[in-house]
């Protein structure tokens, strides 16, 4: 039981962030698209301070599988602030 404990107080110690390096990227990200990859990466957006809505779909825990004008919009503010040309929305290897 108390072996328990630690593990769970190990875990709830370890950053948000930490859950965007267990992110894997096969494909382009686009408008349209759906997928356990699209929920991974407005996680990681909405951890990262570039939020996909404050309240309801997209936001912090209510993320989604579709990449939609939410992500898109969130994604290009990324991709300016992290240097991206250009900043398209698209999610692929520039990002």
């Amino acid at each position: 039981m108390a072996l328990l404990f630690i593990v769970g107080l190990f875990v709830s110690l370890i950053p948000m962030s930490a859950h965007a390096a267990t992110c894997s990227f096969a494909r382009d990200l686009k408008f349209g698209i759906v997928g356990e990859d699209v929920l991974c990466l407005q996680k990681y957006l909405n951890e990262s301070g570039f939020t996909i809505a404050e309240t309801g779909v997209g936001s912090k825990g209510k993320e989604t599988d579709e990449f939609k004008k939410l992500t898109e919009a969130a994604l290009v503010k990324w991709q300016e602030e992290n240097g991206v040309t250009p900043a398209s929305g698209m999610f692929g290897p520039k990002s």
